[in-house]
């Protein structure tokens, strides 16, 4: 049988997880909810689907999961109504916009034992098993993240550090397999009302360091990862999907250079495939709501350091 999906909230990010779903064999689109009207049926249109303008309506059609894009301020709400209502759900990253509506959330999903996934998307782009391979039994010296680019429109409620930076703390926890130690935060506001960049600094429990620089003043984008070890330098780019090892190999300080495969495919396309299935074999989700509330609450400090 067919799982049943909505998708509440079709902003941008919304209209993607539609039209993955749509392309599933396996999954049944049977709507998509949101406060404009007009916007919502030119999607349901657009994906031969139906259209609500309030999500409870959506819920009511028999849905087994939906995902959640709709603005971080209004996370909580939507996402304890899905709970109660016994529907799995996936939240689009942040999970909250505090860690007490975070907590909330985890708590209703846990109590009416729904899947709560969260939408790190980052994890499941094609470099990350790759890069995650390359550095198994080596010993990690530091971790390096730059993600900036120009603002984007659709964003009204949060700031960089938990628009763009969350991406990249879940990486880090991910990757070093720890958790913070020490953490440093600078940010500030340049061209819009919340913070636009940051920079960010991180002592793991197991003794990695990783720095991330972030923000939305950079005319183009850049979504870049180094990772250095004792032995070679790993270098990944998030957008074209590459992964190249430096190596040094010889008296001269000379590097071999190493260009590891990396098998295309789309990171919401392979998000939603594993969301898809944490409800069809019941298994514990790959990013979990404590994942979200972890990355949320390193975020917060990181906003909180004044020095």
């Amino acid at each position: 049988m067919k799982i049943k999906v909505g998708v509440i909230g079709v902003g941008t990010m919304g209209q993607h997880h539609a039209r993955v779903y749509a392309e599933f064999p396996s999954v049944e689109l049977v709507g998509v909810a949101d406060v404009d009207g007009v916007l919502a049926h030119s999607v349901a249109e657009r994906f031969r689907t139906t259209a609500f303008t309030d999500y409870k309506e959506l819920l009511k059609q028999g849905v087994d999961a939906v995902s959640i894009a709709v603005p971080t301020s209004f996370h909580k709400k939507v996402a304890v109504e899905v709970a109660e209502a016994g529907v799995s759900m996936l939240v689009e990253k942040p999970i909250a916009d505090t860690i007490e509506n975070a907590k909330e959330i985890i708590r209703r999903a846990e109590g009416n034992k729904v899947k709560l996934m969260i939408g790190h998307i980052e994890r499941f782009n094609p470099v990350i098993p790759v890069i995650k391979k390359s550095i198994e039994n080596t010993d990690v010296i530091s971790i390096d993240i730059t993600r900036v680019g120009p603002i984007p429109p659709r964003i009204r409620d949060v700031g960089v550090v938990i628009d763009l930076a969350t991406h990249d703390i879940d990486l880090i926890r991910y990757l070093a397999n720890s958790e913070s130690k020490r953490i440093y935060g600078l940010a500030s506001k340049c061209l819009s009302e919340r913070e636009d960049i940051a920079i960010l600094s991180f002592e793991m429990e197991n003794g990695i360091l990783a720095h991330i620089t972030t923000n939305w003043l950079t005319p183009y984008k850049v979504r870049e990862i180094n990772i250095y070890t004792k032995t070679k330098l790993v270098k990944g780019d998030f957008i074209d999907q590459k992964v190249s090892e430096f190596s040094n190999c010889g008296e001269d300080n000379g590097y071999l250079v190493k260009e590891l495969n990396v098998p295309y495919g789309e990171p919401l396309k392979l998000e939603l495939e594993s969301f898809i299935e944490t409800i069809a074999v019941n298994k514990q989700p790959p990013v979990t709501g404590h994942d979200g509330l972890t990355a949320l609450g390193i975020a917060l400090k990181c906003l909180a350091k004044k020095e």
